[in-house]
C-alpha cells in the first residue's frame, strides 16, 4: 500500500510538473555532433528526461531484485522455520504443563529441527523427560543447558531437582552450591543447600549458609536471627563434656542473636551451672525469662545447686517473676510459689483469673490442687473434671523436673529451624498440640453430677468458701 500510495504521488507531482513547465517559454536543442540538430520544445524535453529516468528506476529494481532474490528467499525460509520452531516450543512446553509426555516428546523432536537456539530445545527435552520421570534424561538435558550462555543458574535448578528425585542428594546439594557461587538474585541455591545441611544436621556448613544467604541479602531480620540461635544452639547441644567452653560460647552466640529462644538459655544456664557457676547461670535464666518465659527455665532455677535453701530457690523464682511480672508464664509461676508457701487464697485468685482467660487442662490441674488446700473439695473435685475435657496446650507439662526439657534429637533441631526461625513456635518432641483445639471450640468442662455442662456454679456454703472473683461469670 505504501509503494502504490508513493507511485500516485509521483505520477500526481510529475503531471503538476509537465503542466508547469508547458507554460514555460523556449526549448531545448540537441546537438548529436555531425551537423544534426534537433530542437524540442521545454516541455517535451523535461518529459523525456523523466521517462527516462523512471526507465533507468526501473532498470535498476528488477536488477537488484534479481540480486536479491535468493536471500530473500532464505529469509523467508528461515522466518518459516523459525515460526515453526517457536509453535512447537509453546506446543510442547504447555503439553508438558499439561502433562501429556507423548505429546511433549513428538513436540521436543520437533522443535530440535528448527529452533535455533539450543536452550529452548533443552529446555523442552528437559520438562518432557521429567513429566516421563525419566530423571536422568532430565539431569542430563539440564546439565547440557548449564554448558550454555544465559543457562547455567536454570540448568543447575533444574539439575539439582532431577537428581534429588531419582535420590541422589549428593549431586543435589552440588548443583545447588554451584549455583550459590553464582552470585545471582535467585533465592533457591540458597534455600536448598541450606534446607539439604539442616535435614543432614550438618550445623556448622549451615551456619556458613546462613552467613552467605546474609550477605546476598537472601535472608534477615527476624527469621535470619532466630535461625542462628537454633543452628548454634542445635550445635552446642551435639559437643562432648570435655567441650563445654565451646559450647558455652556457642550458646552465648544464640542468646546475643535471641534472646527469646527458651533452649538457648536453659542450655546456656545449664552448662554454667556444670562448672558451678550459680550466680551466672541465674542471670541467663533471668535473661531468658525476661524475654520469653518458660516452665523449663523455672524447673532449671530450682536445682541450679544441690541442697540450696527453699528460701534461696523461692528468691531465685521471684526473680524470675519480677524479669516478666505480666507474662502469662511469670502469673502461673506466681500462684505456683503462692501455692508453696500455702497462701492458698492468692494462688486461687490467680488461677481463677487465668483460668477465664485461656481455660486449658494445666490450669484446670493447678486449680484444683489450689482448692484443695483452700479447702474447697467439691469445687477442686469440679476442677478437676473440666481437667479432662479441657484444651490442652503446649505447655511442657512432661518435663522431668530432674532431667533434660530440650535434649533435642537432630530432627527436632532440623525442625526447630523453621518453626522457630520463620514463625517463632517452640516445638515439643514428645507432645505438640497448639492453640487450634481451642479455636476449634472444644468443650472445657465436664458437668458436675446432677449439674449444667455450661454452668460454673459458686462453691458451696457449707464449706470454707474462696472469693467469688476466681469464678467465672455466667
Amino acid at each position: 500500500m505504501i509503494i502504490l500510495f508513493l507511485i500516485v504521488v509521483l505520477i500526481v507531482l510529475a503531471g503538476i510538473f509537465v503542466l508547469w513547465a508547458s507554460r514555460l517559454p523556449g526549448g531545448m536543442t540537441l546537438d548529436l555532433g555531425n551537423g544534426t540538430l534537433y530542437e524540442f520544445e521545454l516541455v517535451w524535453a523535461l518529459l523525456a528526461i523523466l521517462l527516462v529516468g523512471a526507465a533507468l528506476a526501473l532498470a535498476w529494481s528488477l536488477v537488484t531484485g534479481l540480486v536479491t532474490l535468493p536471500s530473500r528467499f532464505g529469509k523467508s525460509r528461515r522466518a518459516s522455520k523459525v515460526k515453526a520452531a517457536n509453535k512447537a516450543l509453546a506446543d510442547g512446553l504447555l503439553a508438558a504443563e499439561a502433562g501429556d509426555a507423548e505429546l511433549a516428546k513428538k513436540l521436543s523432536k520437533k522443535a530440535a529441527q528448527y529452533a535455533e537456539d539450543d536452550r529452548l530445545k533443552l529446555l523442552l527435552e528437559a520438562r518432557a523427560a521429567e513429566i516421563s520421570d525419566d530423571w536422568s534424561g532430565a539431569e542430563r538435558a539440564w546439565g547440557q543447558l548449564t554448558r550454555l550462555p544465559g543457562g547455567q543458574l536454570a540448568g543447575l535448578r533444574g539439575a539439582a531437582s532431577a537428581a534429588s528425585a531419582r535420590g541422589d542428594a549428593i549431586s543435589a546439594v552440588a548443583r545447588a552450591r554451584e549455583a550459590l557461587e553464582l552470585k545471582s538474585g535467585a533465592d533457591w541455591p540458597f534455600n536448598s543447600l541450606f534446607d539439604s545441611q539442616v535435614a543432614d544436621g550438618d550445623w556448622d556448613a549451615a551456619l556458613q549458609t546462613l552467613s552467605t544467604g546474609e550477605k546476598r541479602g537472601q535472608i534477615s531480620g527476624d527469621s535470619l536471627r532466630r535461625r542462628r540461635a537454633v543452628l548454634y544452639t542445635a550445635r552446642a547441644a551435639a559437643l562432648q563434656h570435655n567441650e563445654r567452653k565451646e559450647a558455652q560460647r556457642l550458646l552465648a552466640e544464640a542468646i546475643r542473636s535471641a534472646p527469646s529462644f527458651p533452649p538457648a538459655a536453659w542450655h546456656g544456664a545449664r552448662q554454667l551451672m556444670i562448672d558451678e557457676k550459680t550466680k551466672a547461670a541465674q542471670g541467663v535464666l533471668e535473661l531468658g525469662w525476661k524475654a520469653r518465659p518458660h516452665p523449663a527455665l523455672s524447673q532449671l532455677a530450682r536445682r541450679l545447686e544441690t541442697n540450696a535453701a527453699p528460701s534461696v530457690i523461692e528468691g531465685r523464682l521471684k526473680n524470675l517473676v519480677s524479669a516478666n511480672p505480666d507474662h502469662r508464664e511469670s502469673r502461673i509461676l506466681g500462684a505456683e510459689l503462692a501455692m508453696q508457701s500455702r497462701n492458698w487464697l492468692n494462688a486461687v485468685k490467680a488461677l481463677a483469673l487465668l483460668v477465664e482467660e485461656k481455660p486449658t487442662a494445666r490450669l484446670c490441674l493447678l486449680l484444683e490442687k489450689a482448692l484443695r488446700g483452700y479447702g474447697d473439695l467439691t469445687e477442686a473435685e469440679r476442677w478437676g473434671r473440666m481437667a479432662v475435657t479441657a484444651a490442652r496446650e503446649p505447655e511442657w507439662s512432661d518435663i522431668d523436673p530432674r532431667g533434660g526439657a530440650f535434649q533435642y534429637a537432630d530432627r527436632d533441631w532440623a525442625r526447630m529451624v523453621y518453626a522457630f526461625g520463620d514463625a517463632g513456635t517452640l516445638i515439643h518432641p514428645r507432645y505438640e498440640t497448639s492453640e487450634r483445639e481451642l479455636e476449634a471450640g472444644r468443650p472445657v468442662a465436664l458437668p458436675a453430677p446432677g449439674g449444667q455442662q455450661d454452668a460454673v456454679k459458686p462453691p458451696r456454703t457449707d464449706v470454707v468458701t474462696p472469693p467469688l472473683d476466681y469464678v467465672p461469670e455466667d
